[in-house]
């Protein structure tokens, strides 16, 4: 393991980081979130930079103006993460830091800021871009579910 990869998996150990390292320089840390239970994140090591990524929610069926308005209203009062779409249209957070000066605790807070993002406005664009029945509830499914 080379000293970058050596040093980030110390740093998610001391963040208390749900992570498990899938590749040489990847990780998936599992996150928890009060509207959708969990929030996997990828964390990709290149050489200078730390690269994140969260799936948020799938390409809309309807709606999808409102819905892509609303993420980009959201990326004017994020710092460090973006709501960015692929080509299906599925909406991602997508993240990068530089490694130099990166330590645990920036690391936990970036880790935190996402799961602020997605409870913040998991919601609403999942109420505007789907069809969601009056009354249902966003919150984590049941344990052991």
């Amino acid at each position: 393991m080379d000293a970058a990869a050596t040093r980030l998996t110390q740093m998610l150990e001391a963040a208390g980081a749900d992570a498990q390292r899938t590749a040489g320089r990847e990780w998936t840390v599992r996150l928890p979130s009060s509207k959708r239970g969990a929030i996997t994140c990828g964390l990709v090591c290149g050489e200078r930079t730390l690269t994140l990524r969260s799936f948020f929610v799938r390409g809309p069926d309807r709606e999808h103006e409102r819905v892509y308005r609303r993420a980009l209203r959201k990326n004017l009062d994020t710092h460090h993460w973006r709501f960015c779409l692929d080509d299906a249209g599925d909406v991602f957070l997508v993240a990068q830091m530089p490694l130099e000066g990166l330590d645990a605790d920036a690391l936990g807070q970036l880790l935190g800021a996402l799961c602020v993002h997605v409870d913040e406005t998991y919601e609403s664009v999942v109420r505007i871009g789907f069809d969601v029945p009056d009354g249902t509830r966003f919150e984590p499914p049941p344990r052991g579910a």
